[in-house]
């Protein structure tokens, strides 16, 4: 993407008409107001490519306009977008995969989008990004709406056991999130939760603790983000955008878990 608020408007026309004569007076008015504009829902699970990376893309946006855009390199682009008509735009923050740099080796950057949603059909926006080193790159995306996004969310549908190089993920039936990585040492404890039950996206809030090594870092930071549950693949797959900040320093996670 390098990647991806507006007003929504009413106009109030007043037609008054007076007269007056000899003897006496009339007046008439007319009142055409037309009706509001309506907004088009962002909200979708939204597939295509970025022309500035050539990268396949999967956005992630709720009916507020949250989104997490994902990059096929693990690049993700956050934020929140506004519609206004079919018009939408949005600032947003990108960051690389933990451990993953851009090309001029830093990892966050800001970026800005606009452009325009057709509901639950197409997405069109074009992209300016920065890095915090200065590398910019501009683009369009250009996604269409998947229909996976109608199925409904409820935390029996995403309860189980899911697995990820080797660690066993653990989701109970009240969104209890709990998993211990026998590589890094470290320990995940979260919650996941419902968005809008009508639609496949979900909220996601997790914390590190007892990392060891070059993941010492990751203790204590608390990541939020947002996941969906794919069943058009087998076994089933949650798909999970996630970032945390400690001071200035940024990160970001994306997660691919395999239901099991």
């Amino acid at each position: 993407m390098r990647n991806v608020g507006l007003q929504s408007g009413l106009s109030i026309g007043l037609l008054a008409l007076a007269g007056c004569g000899g003897g006496g007076s009339g007046g008439g008015q007319v009142n055409t107001t037309p009706p509001p504009v309506t907004n088009a829902s962002p909200g979708g699970i939204w597939r295509g490519t970025s022309s500035a990376s050539g990268l396949q893309v999967i956005g992630l946006i709720d009916e507020a306009g949250e989104f997490h855009f994902i990059q096929s390199d693990n690049v993700q682009y956050v934020g929140t977008a506004t519609v206004s008509g079919n018009s939408i735009s949005a600032n947003f923050d990108g960051f690389t995969q933990v451990g993953t740099v851009f090309q001029d080796q830093t990892t966050h950057g800001t970026g800005t989008a606009s452009g325009s949603v057709q509901q639950r059909s197409s997405l069109t926006l074009n992209t300016q990004f920065k890095t915090d080193g200065g590398a910019s790159s501009s683009g369009t995306l250009n996604l269409m709406f998947d229909t996976l996004y109608n199925r409904a969310s409820s935390l029996a549908t995403i309860a189980g056991n899911y697995s990820s190089n080797g660690e066993v993920i653990t989701v109970d039936s009240n969104g209890n999130v709990f998993a211990q990585d026998p590589t890094s040492g470290c320990v995940t404890n979260g919650t996941v939760s419902i968005i809008n039950a009508t639609y496949n996206a979900y909220k996601v809030q997790f914390s590190y603790a007892n990392c060891t090594g070059q993941y010492n870092v990751l203790n204590g930071l608390q990541f939020n983000g947002m996941g969906t549950l794919d069943n058009t693949k087998s076994p089933e797959t949650a798909i999970i955008g996630v970032t945390a900040q400690s001071g200035n320093n940024r990160y970001a996670a994306v997660l691919q878990l395999t239901r099991t």
